[in-house]
């Protein structure tokens, strides 16, 4: 779990991450979450339980798309709203999430995310 907990705090530390998490694939849950950066209404209303939740559902039915496809299994997804992106990469057992403001590296958070997701989770 210490690796777990490693990916989290590198990948939060990124500028432009609101939030990082590592959640279960099957249930969504979350196994390790960073704090929100940002404060204000963001602590009021916390987003993570939801978009772990959805992130990881939305992660299961594109997997299904995609095998049905023939394409493989997913590499990395974006979800890209008004405010943010929403970025997710599966690794077995669980996805990584991390919530990123519309300025954000996208390029960098992608590449930081693959590589924890190959590093085995």
């Amino acid at each position: 779990m210490k690796f777990v907990s490693q990916v989290v705090a590198a990948l939060s530390h990124l500028p432009g991450v609101v939030v990082a998490m590592v959640v279960g694939a099957t249930d969504g849950l979350i196994v390790e979450t960073s704090g929100i950066k940002g404060g204000g209404a963001a602590e009021e209303a916390d987003p993570r339980k939801h978009t772990a939740a959805l992130a990881a559902y939305l992660y299961s039915k594109a997997t299904r798309a995609a095998d049905a496809a023939r394409l493989g299994t997913p590499a990395f997804m974006r979800l890209e709203a008004e405010l943010g992106h929403i970025c997710i990469v599966g690794a077995r057992d669980v996805v990584l999430v991390t919530i990123v403001t519309p300025d954000a590296n996208l390029g960098r958070v992608r590449l930081e995310m693959m590589n924890a997701a190959r590093g085995s989770l």
